[in-house]
């Protein structure tokens, strides 16, 4: 199969579904990733762009797309909507990953809704949750990555500049010190506690966009 997840910034994808996209890599599919913008609203989009191929070559991704939209000001109307378009008339994909709309940030609650949008001839379109996520996220599907969670915390390191981020702290702890121990404190916390929900130890929670069950013959030969 093919997968495409779509994040609206570098690092949003491997936090809200790296594990997931680790585990398609392991089973032999292929993985694509389409990240909106460069995120120059929150450092160097030179730095971001490598900081983002250093992670999606820790997953192994097929290939790493940029839209070049606008960090901040991703809308959910029609150029949004055309850019995604192009990619997935490029890859062709089985299943598409994005934000849930269900989000406080614009960008990522906007790109959740193009997707929608973009990817009507898409039978499977799953929605993964972010530290902007509002309690009205309710996870409707879970995947086991416990054996693929190291990956994912793996390719979060990748990304350096973005320890500052208010969901990156821990608390009483000095980032500038202790860089990368809040990202995987507060990832794991989230990937133990939908473990929980799933009956597993680490899960990474999904709401169905669409979802299109398809039931193949039982027939003993």
């Amino acid at each position: 199969m093919k997968i495409l997840a779509v994040g609206a910034h570098p690092d949003d994808i491997e936090l809200g579904c790296g594990g997931t996209l680790a585990l398609f890599k392991n089973k032999g599919h292929e993985v694509y990733l389409l990240v909106l913008t460069s995120g120059e609203a929150s450092g160097d989009p030179r730095v971001r762009e490598k900081e983002c191929a250093e992670s999606a070559g820790t997953l192994c991704a097929d290939k790493l797309f940029f839209g070049n939209l606008p960090d901040t000001m991703i809308t959910d109307g029609i150029e949004t909507i055309m850019t995604i378009e192009h990619f997935i008339n490029e890859i062709k994909p089985d299943i598409i990953f994005a934000h849930s709309y269900k989000d406080c940030h614009q960008d990522h609650r906007n790109s959740g809704m193009a997707v929608l949008s973009a990817a009507r001839n898409v039978n499977k379109v799953l929605l993964y949750e972010s530290p902007a996520a509002l309690k009205d996220f309710i996870p409707q599907l879970f995947v086991d990555v416990t054996l693929t969670f190291d990956i994912k915390l793996e390719a979060l390191k990748a990304f350096g500049s973005q320890v500052s981020k208010v969901y990156f702290r821990g608390n009483n702890i000095d980032y500038k010190r202790a860089k990368f121990p809040q990202v995987s404190n507060a990832a794991e916390g989230l990937a133990r506690y939908r473990g929980f929900q799933a009956g597993v130890n680490l899960a990474e929670a999904f709401e169905v966009g669409k979802f299109l069950l398809e039931i193949e013959d039982n027939i003993s030969q």
